[in-house]
């Protein structure tokens, strides 16, 4: 039996490395409600900005802390009535450069009336690394929704990154048009779900085989 242990341990390491290297960023929608309105991550213990004190530390460019709309400029994300990051005010296209510290392997970020020209790049290494994901407003906008819109719900959404086994260290907000606005930007580093689930049943294939052996002890 305790041969038999050793081996489902052993087996659950293979399983839980073969599925770390074939890892992909795995997308959801939907977060938790933001003092003052809008959305903000419902992962427990990610570094949230919120942008109330204005630009944090690690973010620089051509972004600008705003409130409130400009009618042809920006747009507050649908029912956000705090502060919020608008790239590239007030010049039409630019590059924010976030770097928060660290290697992450989740991102979240309340992201208002998506377009098809806001892109949402990540990197490992800097700018100069290796770029982990890229993604464009309209490859997130939800079906049926009209890009830039300022009201809908689909296309104001709280938009969930997870990388597994990858990370990032470095996120890039461009646009190459009037406006790419978003809010409650959160860092954190998660376990990964495959992970979690095959040493569950490494461990609980272990246990079953100790409780074996045990209740055979007893019966002699």
């Amino acid at each position: 039996m305790r041969q038999m242990i050793h081996t489902l341990a052993a087996a659950a390491v293979v399983l839980v490395a073969a599925s770390g290297s074939a890892s992909a960023v795995s997308i959801t929608f939907g977060g938790q409600a933001a003092a003052g309105g809008g959305l903000t991550t419902s992962v427990a213990g990610a570094t949230v900005y919120d942008f109330n004190s204005g630009l944090p530390g690690g973010y620089v460019g051509a972004g600008a802390v705003l409130s409130g709309s400009l009618a042809g400029y920006y747009a507050t994300p649908a029912g956000d009535t705090t502060r919020y990051l608008s790239v590239a005010y007030p010049l039409a296209a630019g590059l924010e450069v976030a770097t928060p510290g660290g290697s992450y392997n989740y991102f979240g970020l309340y992201w208002g009336s998506m377009d098809s020209y806001n892109t949402l790049s990540f990197y490992k290494g800097g700018l100069l690394g290796t770029k982990v994901a890229s993604y464009t407003g309209s490859q997130v906008i939800a079906a049926g929704v009209g890009l830039g819109d300022q009201t809908s719900p689909g296309s104001n959404r709280y938009v969930n990154f997870f990388f597994g086994s990858q990370s990032y260290d470095t996120v890039v907000f461009n646009t190459t048009q009037y406006a790419f606005e978003t809010d409650n930007h959160a860092y954190a580093r998660v376990p990964e779900p495959a992970t979690l689930g095959l040493l569950g049943l490494g461990l609980a294939g272990a246990g079953f085989a100790r409780r074996r052996r045990q209740a055979a002890a007893q019966r002699a």
